[in-house]
């Protein structure tokens, strides 16, 4: 099985980590991830930037994009799986996306923004997925960055039989060319978030995150163009 028809699968079939009051953890990832999305996006002008959403899914991290700024007309999605593009284009009938692999697509257009939401540590073929991100980088208007979220440890071992971790090597040698920002370690393992909200202890997520003892090496990368 190759490795799209094996996400495909996985995609179709995963069950969803809902929130609730015993599982505040898909709140708490919300939350972090608009945080750390307002520090890298300080000062660009968002209405008038174009953008890119590789790997879509159900369009969820658009909603987050356009809360933030981002115009609707000035977005692209690309989602290969056919049931997650069916979920986002009725969920954003009005953005443009495209139901097809990454790599098939001919359009040379620039964005200003471009972001790799997880996406990378799905595919399982390296030589696939890295050449996902040199053509993602070539995409990247001038000024432009390309915005790459993924666990990561140079070793790439296998997380499970869908994920496996990025290397921050080969992700540094590709975007050799270029400035590249690291986010390091942003969240605090899931067992320890989600016993913390058992326990009704919540409030102490912040604080042992911020000592990332026990933090996850889930990473923000943010790649710029300064041509």
């Amino acid at each position: 099985m190759n490795d799209l028809k094996r996400m495909e699968k996985f995609y179709n079939n995963r069950v969803k980590d809902e929130w609730s009051v015993f599982n505040c953890y898909p709140f708490f990832i919300d939350c972090k991830q608009t945080y750390v999305l307002t520090k890298i996006l300080n000062n660009i002008d968002l209405k008038e930037s174009t953008f890119l959403d590789i790997g879509a899914g159900e369009g969820n991290f658009i909603l987050k994009m356009i809360s933030l700024g981002i115009s609707p007309n000035n977005i692209v999605a690309i989602e290969y799986l056919k049931n997650r593009y069916d979920l986002l284009h009725k969920k954003l009938p009005n953005i443009k996306a495209i139901n097809d692999d990454f790599l098939n697509i001919d359009d040379e257009k620039k964005y200003d923004i471009i972001t790799l939401m997880a996406v990378l540590t799905s595919i399982i073929d390296n030589e696939i997925r890295y050449a996902i991100l040199e053509k993602a980088l070539s995409r990247i208007s001038e000024n432009g960055m390309l915005i790459l979220y993924d666990y990561f440890d140079d070793e790439e071992p296998l997380l499970n039989e869908n994920y496996r971790a990025l290397s921050l090597k080969k992700v540094e040698a590709i975007s050799k060319k270029y400035k590249l920002i690291r986010y390091k370690d942003v969240y605090l393992r899931s067992k320890y978030v989600k016993g913390l909200c058992k326990l009704g202890l919540q409030s102490l997520i912040p604080f042992i995150e911020f000592l990332k003892i026990f933090n996850d090496s889930y990473h923000f990368v943010v790649i710029e163009n300064e041509k």
